[in-house]
Order: C-alpha cells, then structure tokens, then sequence
C-alpha cells in the first residue's frame, strides 16, 4: 500500500513541521495559499487535507473571497473586510473546494468549534467529510482521525 498523501494549507508552516515530526506515516505536500492548493489538487490525488482557519501572513491578494463583497457586508470598511478574509480563510478555501466539485476529499480543519456547534453542522452537511481539532490536540488523536478519514475516502 503506497503512502497517504497529505496537503496542509496553511500560511506558515507550523503544521507542516509539527506533522512531519509528530504524525508519521502519510507523505506531507503542502501550500501557502487556496489558489495554490488549488493548482495542487487539479494536478495530483491527495487523500486528505489538513487546513488552517486564519492567514493572517500571507498577501492580502492571495486571499480568497470576494473583497469588495466583504467590504460592502462590513459597513463599506476594507481594512475590516481583509481582516474577516483572514480569519476566515479556511472557510473561503472550502467554498473554493466544493465550487470544483473537490467536497468529498476528507478535511481537517484547525480551529475550535466546540462552542460552534450550529456553525459546525451547517459546514458539514455541505463539506460532509469535515472534521475540525483544536489547537490543543494530541499527535496520537490527528494521527488516529487521519487513519479513519483516509480509510472512508
């Protein structure tokens, strides 16, 4: 059985070295940006994702989502609406995601909704194979939700 691939986007690499060192097993590719996960996924299989929520260090114009739109749902303040792009931009990914028909790949989301349990379920009924972790996640338990969500897919 070939190895697992994994693709962390994130806008560090943060995951990437704590994965690599701490979860071993799957093949770890990864990019900074949606539209370059994008560009990875059109040329190549991967079985799971691992995505950061906020990008916060990454250009404003490689930002997904509709900036103007934003600005406009944030009383016409475009300093607000980058700032909303930022912290939510796992979510703007996922949109990308399902907009190419790529919502079925299993995704791992970094962020903590255990106190978002409405927002949680509304995400996974149209991204069904979401889960999420918060940051104070074990290597065992990512290891263990990566084995059961590759062995689903």
């Amino acid at each position: 059985m070939t190895e697992p691939i994994v693709l962390i986007i994130e806008d560090g690499d943060e995951y990437l070295d704590s994965l690599s060192r701490f979860v071993p097993g799957p093949k770890y590719i990864q990019a900074h940006s949606g539209e370059k996960a994008l560009e990875i996924l059109n040329a190549r299989k991967v079985d799971l994702i691992y995505l950061d929520m906020r990008f916060d260090r990454i250009p404003n114009g490689d930002l997904m989502g509709d900036h103007v739109q934003v600005t406009r749902e944030n009383n016409g303040d475009p300093e607000r609406a980058w700032r909303h792009l930022q912290i939510n931009q796992g979510l703007y990914i996922l949109q990308a995601l399902r907009s190419v028909g790529l919502q079925n790949i299993p995704v791992i989301l970094a962020y903590d909704f255990s106190r978002q349990a409405k927002r949680f379920e509304h995400l996974s009924k149209i991204h069904p194979a979401l889960r999420w972790v918060p940051d104070a996640v074990t290597p065992a338990e990512i290891s263990e939700l990566m084995v059961r969500l590759i062995g689903q897919g």
